[in-house]
C-alpha cells in the first residue's frame, strides 16, 4: 500500500483529515460538558420557568392543551401527575430512563437538572443526548394538582432540513477536500516520478534526454540540480570514454612498433641492425613505462585523500636539482639558462613540485631551439610565491593554449609526447592551491606562471 510517495502521502493526508476531525469532535465534546451544559441547562430552566409563569399569569385552565401548544414550540415534554402517569408532548423521547426520584423532586417542588447533572461520555455529546433524564423538570400546580413537567428542546425537529443541508455539504466537503488532496499529491509526486525515471536513465548511462523543470519551488530547484548533475556526468562520460580511447591508443602504439620491431629483429642477421632494433624497443619500452608512470601519477592525484602537504621545500634548491638533473640535454642542444632564484621555503609535497616544475621546464627544453635561451624566475609578490619558466621556443597559438592543458593534448600528431606532463603540473598545482598559467606568441616564445600562496 505504501509501495509509491503518492499513495503514501495522499493515505498520510486522508489520515490527518479524518483524526484531526475526531480530536476536534472530542476537544468540543469536552468544551461543552465543561462550559457550556450547564450554560444550555439554565437556558432551558428559564424557558420552562417562563412558560410556568405565563401559564399562571393567564390563568390557563386547560394544562394539556397547554402542554401540547408547548411541545409544538421545538420542545420534548414528558408530564406525570402525582400518581406516576406520563403524558408526552412533542417528538418522542429515544429512551425514557428518568428516575423515580427525580419525579419525587419535581413533585415535591424542587426543580430538576438533569442537563447539567448528565455524566460526562468523551464520545457522546449530552446536547444531541435525546433521553428524558437529559432534560430539566420544575412543578406545575393546577386545580386538578401537582404535575411534574421535564422539558429539553427538540434538538432533532429545530434542525429539521438544515440537517439534510448539513449531511450533504459533509459529504461534499470530504469528497472535495479527498480530491483536492489526490490532485495535489498527483501534482507534487509527478516531478518526483519524473527524476526517478531521469536517474533510471542516466543509471543506464543515458545522459542525453534533458531534465524539464516544471517548477519554480523547491522541487523545480532540484529538478535543476539534477539537470546540472546530468550535464555533468555526461561531460565526465566523455571524458572518461576519451580517457579510455587516448590510454589505449598511446598503450597500443608503442606496444605495436615493439611487436614490429621484434619480428624484425628476429630476421635481421647484420649485428649493428640488430643493435638498432634492441635501441629502438628500448626506447618503446621507455616510452611505456613513463606512460604508465605519468596515469599512475594521474590516479594518485585524482584520489588525493592519502596524500600528504607536509614537506618544508626549499624552491629554489629544488629547481636547481632539477638543472642539474636536465644538464645533459641542456648541453645537447647548447641552450643558455638564466635564473635568478630567490631563497625562498615552501610547505607543501616536494615529490609533486619536483615532478610539476620539471615537467614544464623539459617542456621548454623540448621544444627550444638550438643555442636557444631560458629564463627561471622565483620570487614573492604580495601573499604568493612566483615561478616563472620562459623559453624563446615555437611558441603556441590561442587554441592550442585553450587545450594545452588537457589530457593527452598533443601540439602534433606526431609528438613523441604522450600529452599528459601539463596536465600532471596542473592538477599538482591546484593541489597545493596554487594556479598556472601560460602565455605565448607564435614564433616568439612561451612563458609559464605558477601561482603559490604563502603558507
Amino acid at each position: 500500500m505504501f509501495k509509491t510517495l503518492y499513495s503514501r502521502f495522499a493515505i498520510y493526508t486522508i489520515t490527518v483529515m479524518i483524526l484531526s476531525a475526531i480530536i476536534s469532535f472530542l476537544i468540543t465534546n469536552v468544551y461543552y460538558h465543561f462550559e457550556l451544559k450547564a450554560q444550555n441547562d439554565a437556558k432551558v430552566m428559564q424557558t420552562l420557568q417562563h412558560a410556568k409563569s405565563y401559564k399562571d399569569a393567564k390563568q390557563q385552565n386547560d394544562f394539556e392543551e397547554y402542554m401540547r401548544l408547548l411541545g409544538g414550540l421545538n420542545f420534548q415534554v414528558i408530564v406525570f401527575d402525582e400518581s406516576y402517569h406520563e403524558s408526552h408532548y412533542g417528538h418522542a423521547f429515544r429512551k425514557n430512563n428518568l428516575s423515580k426520584s427525580a419525579i419525587d423532586q419535581v413533585l415535591a417542588g424542587k426543580d430538576y437538572h438533569g442537563i447539567r447533572s448528565r455524566p460526562f461520555n468523551l464520545f457522546i455529546t449530552g446536547f444531541f443526548d435525546n433521553e428524558t433524564r437529559n432534560t430539566v423538570g420544575t412543578q406545575f400546580i393546577t386545580d386538578n394538582g401537582s404535575y411534574a413537567v421535564f422539558m429539553r428542546p427538540d434538538i432533532g425537529h429545530a434542525f429539521g432540513e438544515f440537517r439534510i443541508f448539513l449531511v450533504v455539504l459533509i459529504t461534499l466537503l470530504i469528497m472535495i477536500s479527498i480530491a483536492l488532496v489526490i490532485w495535489s499529491t498527483y501534482t507534487l509526486v509527478k516531478p518526483v516520478q519524473q527524476l526517478k525515471l531521469a536517474t533510471s536513465r542516466m543509471m543506464d548511462s543515458d545522459f542525453e534526454t534533458p531534465i524539464t523543470v516544471t517548477r519554480r519551488d523547491e522541487i523545480g530547484a532540484l529538478q535543476q540540480h539534477f539537470d546540472t548533475m546530468r550535464i555533468k556526468l555526461k561531460q565526465l562520460d566523455n571524458m572518461r570514454q576519451h580517457f579510455v580511447q587516448n590510454v589505449s591508443h598511446e598503450m597500443k602504439t608503442p606496444l605495436t612498433h615493439i611487436h614490429h620491431l621484434l619480428t624484425q629483429l628476429q630476421q635481421e642477421r647484420i649485428p649493428s641492425r640488430q643493435s638498432d632494433y634492441i635501441q629502438r624497443i628500448y626506447d618503446e619500452t621507455h616510452r611505456l613505462s613513463q606512460l604508465t608512470r605519468q596515469l599512475l601519477l594521474l590516479s594518485e592525484l585524482d584520489n588525493d585523500t592519502h596524500l600528504k602537504f607536509e614537506d618544508t621545500v626549499r624552491l629554489d634548491y629544488l629547481i636547481q636539482d632539477i638543472l642539474k638533473n636536465e644538464a645533459y640535454m641542456l648541453d645537447q642542444k647548447e641552450h643558455v639558462v638564466v635564473y635568478e632564484l630567490k631563497p625562498m621555503t615552501y610547505i607543501g609535497n616536494e615529490r609533486l613540485l619536483t615532478q610539476a616544475i620539471e615537467n614544464i621546464i623539459r617542456n621548454a627544453i623540448k621544444y627550444t631551439e638550438k643555442y636557444g635561451m631560458i629564463d627561471i624566475q622565483l620570487y614573492d609578490e604580495n601573499n604568493d610565491i612566483i615561478i616563472s619558466i620562459e623559453d624563446d621556443g615555437p611558441g603556441m597559438t590561442p587554441e592550442t593554449m585553450q587545450h594545452i592543458f588537457d589530457r593527452f593534448y598533443k601540439q602534433s600528431s606526431y609528438s613523441d609526447s604522450n600529452g599528459l606532463g601539463l596536465a600532471i603540473s596542473r592538477s599538482i598545482i591546484e593541489r597545493h592551491h596554487g594556479t598556472i598559467r601560460v602565455a605565448s606568441t607564435l614564433d616568439e616564445g612561451t612563458t609559464f606562471t605558477i601561482v603559490l600562496p604563502k603558507t
